[in-house]
């Protein structure tokens, strides 16, 4: 998680109070992602770099946890929930650097540089009141690791009433009972362009299939107007596969 303490005063003093509030809603959950945008020919010394990383935060017992999803896109997104903006800005990894040494910390830290071209953080919610998790609310799920990502991108004049359609949606699944969970994620602030993220869990890709043409049988044909309802309402739709990689994952000892 190539992340430094990051000042945000600027972006605090620039946002809107409701934007501000909104992790603080029980509807609502705020998760900080850093996102590198790996190159290919580099994937393999990106992921021997992270393993140092949290070897390194093991030893030292750094106090920070972040959960690592990969992207078939090559994107790793490094996964932190937060309470609230300052816990941002209250980041950092000084003592960390100190217990390392600071050549040992900067040589880490100039690797990860190399991997990549572009990487950056932002701030994403997730909306529990649109996500569909009967089980329990979780960004990680034990045994399902492979995820499927639906980016439904929408435009602003349509994003309240997407919404509307989002919980129509879920209302379908709660009615049928059905075995497919999802959690929804919208944009927070560091983003240009609204969008809906459904995120599904799964064994595989073949569990994936699995569960998805099982949900459609289950849902049957009447269900078309529903889901017609969302995407006659995009501006665009990505569909992108990927895992949770817990070897990259890291949180200190209880």
């Amino acid at each position: 998680m190539k992340t430094l303490k990051i000042s945000i005063l600027l972006i605090l003093a620039l946002m809107l109070t409701p934007t501000i509030s909104i992790a603080q809603d029980d509807n609502n959950q705020a998760f900080w992602i850093h996102e590198d945008q790996v190159k290919p020919s580099m994937i393999d010394e990106y992921e021997n770099l992270s393993k140092a990383f949290n070897a390194a935060c093991a030893k030292h017992n750094f106090e920070g946890s972040w959960n690592v999803a990969q992207l078939s896109n090559g994107k790793f997104l490094s996964i932190t929930a937060i309470e609230k903006l300052a816990d941002i800005e209250n980041f950092s990894m000084a003592s960390l650097s100190e217990k390392m040494g600071e050549e040992d910390y900067k040589a880490l830290f100039d690797g990860y540089d190399k991997c990549y071209d572009k990487h950056g953080s932002y701030v994403v919610i997730r909306n529990n009141d649109l996500s569909y998790m009967p089980d329990g609310m979780s960004t990680v799920q034990e045994g399902l690791n492979y995820r499927k990502w639906h980016y439904i991108h929408v435009t602003p004049q349509n994003r309240s009433e997407m919404a509307k359609n989002m919980k129509a949606v879920k209302e379908l699944f709660v009615a049928k009972t059905s075995k497919m969970h999802y959690r929804v994620y919208m944009n927070g602030f560091g983003q240009i362009g609204d969008y809906f993220l459904v995120v599904v869990s799964a064994k595989d890709a073949e569990d994936y299939a699995k569960r998805a043409k099982e949900n459609q049988a289950l849902l049957g044909p009447d269900s078309k107007a529903t889901f017609d309802a969302v995407f006659n309402l995009a501006s665009e739709y990505e569909e992108i596969t990927g895992a949770m990689r817990p070897d990259l994952s890291y949180s200190p000892k209880q």
